[in-house]
């Protein structure tokens, strides 16, 4: 059972993520009444909800309490999970697993992991949380035969972590795509926001040291929450590109694919 203090904390957060950044979520006063807690009590959850960068308190006559919704960085240049990235920055990393099953892939599931059409897939789908509030949406493809007794593994950390410490296999690099989408009604109820808000579709196919594809992953991050962020070096004029390099493609205007 979570103590009264945990259980405020996250009551507090559930608002937040129904709200808007920007929006007042009340003053001191009035949020001690919302949820009949005392004012000391929720002086003391508010403080750590600033600074984790949830709210701004703002104080004088227009003051109270903002919601703040601070954005995570993910960089575009290292192979890490959603838990190393997140506690680089100082947020405490949760999962939600929603779904797991073993089945046969789709076509563009089989070619981007290299597959033969009997082949089957690993898959997981999980809501990543940056402290308690959802910040993305991943669904995660693996080769079944690879990774034997995936699923029996405890899925709500790094899933690069499992694979190395209990496959001795390590995600050496990533070929990502990166598009700007809309959230459909379902991802907007996982996700905590109104439906057709910006988000950010990262599809990623995953190397492991010998060069083979280990994981091919969609994933979803919210745009209010969320910024991208990659190192570039200058080559000069004359100069062969190296094969790691990033791009910028125009999308068609054709639906998302599902």
């Amino acid at each position: 059972m979570p103590t009264q203090t945990e259980d405020l904390r996250r009551r507090i957060v559930a608002d937040i993520n129904a709200g808007v950044p920007g929006a007042k979520l009340g003053s001191e006063r009035e949020l001690a009444e919302r949820y009949r807690t005392s004012r000391s009590s929720l002086r003391q959850v508010l403080a750590a909800l600033e600074e984790a960068g949830l709210i701004d308190r703002v104080i004088g006559r227009a003051g109270g309490i903002f919601i703040s919704h601070a954005q995570v960085q993910r960089s575009l240049s290292d192979v890490v999970g959603v838990p190393a990235f997140l506690a680089s920055q100082g947020y405490v990393a949760g999962t939600r697993v929603l779904s797991t099953k073993i089945g046969a892939p789709d076509a563009t599931t089989q070619n981007a992991l290299g597959l033969a059409a009997d082949d089957f897939v690993i898959e997981i789908q999980r809501v990543r949380l940056a402290d308690g509030s959802p910040i993305s949406l991943e669904l995660a493809q693996f080769p079944a035969d690879a990774f034997p007794g995936l699923l029996e593994q405890q899925l709500g950390g790094s899933l690069y972590e499992i694979l190395e410490t209990q496959y001795g296999l390590v995600a050496a690099r990533a070929d990502e795509r990166i598009e700007a989408v809309n959230a459909t009604p379902e991802e907007a109820t996982l996700l905590g926001i109104k439906p057709k808000s910006a988000l950010l579709l990262i599809t990623r196919i995953a190397y492991d040291q010998h060069d083979t594809p280990c994981e091919f992953s969609r994933d979803l991050f919210r745009g209010d929450r969320t910024r991208l962020a990659v190192t570039a070096q200058g080559r000069g004029i004359g100069v062969a590109a190296s094969v790691a390099e990033a791009s910028v493609a125009l999308q068609s205007q054709g639906r998302r694919a599902v």
